[in-house]
C-alpha cells in the first residue's frame, strides 16, 4: 500500500499545483479544532476491501482510495453574490475537478488504474469545507513474498 500511497501523492503534487498540503489521512479533520494543515489540502487513505490468495505469499487485492480535500469555507455563491465572490467561492470545485482528472485512469506497474466510484457531499466543520472523492483500485500484494526466512 505504501507504493500506491507514494505514487498518488507524487501524482497530486505534480498535477494539482493548487494543493498546498498532501498527506496521509490520520484523522486530521476529526478533532474539534481546525487542523494544522495548509489549505487547500488533500488527505489520502487506502482501505483494502477484499483479498484473494494467488499463492501462499501473493494476494490479489481490491481497495478503495479516498482523497479528502479540505478548503477554507467558500465565499457566497448565490445568484445575488458579486461574480468575483461567486468565482472565488467555486474555486474548490476547480481543485476537485483537477484531482479527479489527475487520478482517474492513473496506475502503474504496481497497481491497476484508479477508477472513481463516487464523490461525497461537501461538509463544513471547524471552519473547513471538506470534500471526499473515492477511487477503486486493484493490486497484487507481494509483501509476504519479501519477508526473510528466520
Amino acid at each position: 500500500m505504501k507504493t500506491i500511497y507514494t505514487a498518488i501523492i507524487l501524482r497530486l503534487q505534480k498535477k494539482v499545483p493548487a494543493l498546498k498540503w498532501i498527506d496521509m489521512n490520520i484523522g486530521q479533520f476529526d478533532g474539534s479544532e481546525r487542523p494544522p494543515v495548509a489549505l487547500p489540502c488533500a488527505l489520502v487513505s487506502i482501505k483494502t476491501l477484499k483479498c484473494k490468495a494467488i499463492t501462499d505469499t501473493l494476494q490479489d487485492c481490491e481497495a478503495i482510495v479516498t482523497i479528502t480535500l479540505g478548503f477554507d469555507v467558500p465565499e457566497r455563491t448565490s445568484v445575488n453574490a458579486p461574480e468575483t465572490a461567486r468565482n472565488a467561492g467555486l474555486f474548490a470545485y476547480n481543485v476537485i475537478s483537477d484531482v479527479y482528472g489527475a487520478l482517474q485512469g492513473f496506475g502503474n506497474a504496481n497497481f491497476d488504474s484508479l477508477n472513481r466510484t463516487g464523490q461525497g457531499e461537501g461538509t463544513v466543520k471547524n471552519g473547513l469545507f471538506r470534500y471526499p472523492i473515492t477511487f477503486a483500485v486493484q493490486f497484487e500484494d507481494t509483501t509476504a513474498e519479501n519477508v526473510p526466512d528466520s
